[in-house]
């Protein structure tokens, strides 16, 4: 079987090629999400910790509860709609320094 011809892919508009992230990119986004999730739920995993560290491997019966509370309330912290967002803020803030870049003379060295 001999492969057909390539096909070209179609030209993007600019808009939605910032709209892509890299992995690198989306590292940062969710490295954010994680940071701001933490700060929410930090009563809570306070709470596990304090729990946890009372036992070795009777924790996972004993602090059952706090593990329980501590999850739902970073489940409750890391929505799509949460990410989603984070991710429409870093593609705005990366066309805001594109626009700050474009307008600013290169030079070589």
């Amino acid at each position: 079987m001999t492969p057909g011809p390539p096909v070209e892919a179609p030209e993007l508009s600019p808009n939605l090629r910032l709209a892509s992230l890299t992995r690198r990119e989306e590292n940062k986004v969710i490295d954010m999400r994680r940071k701001h999730s933490y700060a929410r739920c930090a009563d809570a995993m306070k709470f596990f910790s304090e729990c946890s560290s009372k036992y070795t491997i009777g924790v996972v019966w004993k602090c059952k509860e706090h593990k329980d509370i501590m999850n739902e309330c970073l489940r409750r912290a890391n929505t799509v709609d949460d990410m989603d967002r984070a991710r429409s803020i870093f593609v705005s803030e990366k066309q805001k320094g594109l626009a700050e870049k474009q307008g600013k003379p290169r030079t070589l060295i």
